[in-house]
């Protein structure tokens, strides 16, 4: 467990040391505070955050390749991987290290947002369960497209191939819902199953789903595991 620690504070304080922590906070605050102004301030605004939490999942899709490009891409551009893995860490404990740094950022953006919630309490009645609910589905999308991400910072060493794969690995869960509407109803059905926006519409509607929970879980698990595999197979080659 140490070295799994020892890197993951490696890592969250390399984000603050360059421009990339506060680069990502000024856009995913600014980006859910305007959203957020702009639906209290309307004619017929009302203490309902629904519109926001897709705002800030969307943001997050955004900016989940850029958080995570760098963590296992950047480390094989320069050797410095092969440095680390001349150390007593396993494969799991780097991949899993550099996750938890990411989502140690990730986490403080969202304690951050909460601000928005506890303007809305002192203007209006907001829906504290639903609220509850739609922070939990942002929460563990952000977990799974952060994972989806550094999977793809696992294949290459080059950052920006790496931001642009994981961006198009996220696009697809995201849009793959679509072709639901395109395709007969019982593979449609399938296919909502997969795509992170439809298992994301429970929790903001303020329902916690089970279904929703282990599939965001399963998708986090099943790409730490593939980066892992990744890591492993470079290790060989």
């Amino acid at each position: 467990m140490r070295p799994i620690l020892t890197i993951a504070g490696k890592e969250l304080r390399a984000y603050f040391v360059s421009p990339l922590a506060y680069v990502v906070i000024f856009f995913y605050l600014g980006v859910s505070g305007l959203i957020f102004a702009l639906s209290v301030t309307g004619q017929q605004a009302e203490a309902d955050m629904r519109g926001l939490f897709g705002t800030m999942v969307f943001v997050t899709l955004m900016l989940a390749p850029v958080i995570t490009m760098g963590l296992l891409a950047q480390e094989q551009a320069s050797g410095s991987i092969e440095l680390l893995m001349t150390n007593p860490v396993r494969d799991w404990e780097v991949v899993i290290g550099k996750y938890l740094a990411a989502a140690g950022l990730y986490v403080g953006l969202l304690a951050i947002s909460f601000e928005f919630p506890l303007i809305m309490e002192k203007y209006g009645s907001p829906d504290w369960g639903a609220v509850g609910a739609g922070y939990i589905g942002v929460l563990l999308a952000g977990l799974a497209f952060l994972a989806i991400s550094l999977f793809a910072s696992s294949l290459t060493s080059n950052q920006i191939a790496a931001a642009i794969m994981g961006a198009f690995m996220l696009l697809f869960f995201w849009l793959i819902g679509w072709l639901a509407m395109s395709v007969s109803q019982s593979f449609g059905d399938v296919i909502k199953q997969i795509s992170t926006y439809e298992n994301l519409q429970d929790f903001v509607k303020g329902i916690v789903d089970t279904k929703s929970i282990i599939f965001y879980l399963s998708l986090t698990g099943y790409f730490l595991f593939l980066a892992v595999r990744s890591m492993e197979n470079r290790r060989l080659i």
